[in-house]
């Protein structure tokens, strides 16, 4: 796995050497401990500024989410 060292830095060392990670964890905790301080914050990680989904560029809007709101 790229980046072993953080991980093992986050969980520690098994007896083999590998991160020991515990047996239930978050997809999205792993990749804020992996590349969240490579984005600028890992706290706002998966949706901050500088990502493509954030919402400061989802300014479009659709049709769907406006049905329950429709003038009749």
């Amino acid at each position: 796995m790229k980046r072993e060292c953080r991980l093992i830095k986050a969980f520690g060392k098994n007896e083999v050497g590998l991160a020991d990670m515990p047996n239930k964890i978050s997809g999205i905790k792993v990749s804020r401990i992996v590349i969240g301080e490579d984005t600028g914050c890992s706290w706002c990680f998966p949706h901050g500024y500088e990502t493509y989904n954030s919402h400061y560029a989802n300014y479009q809007r659709s049709w769907k989410k406006q049905r329950k709101t429709k003038w009749k």
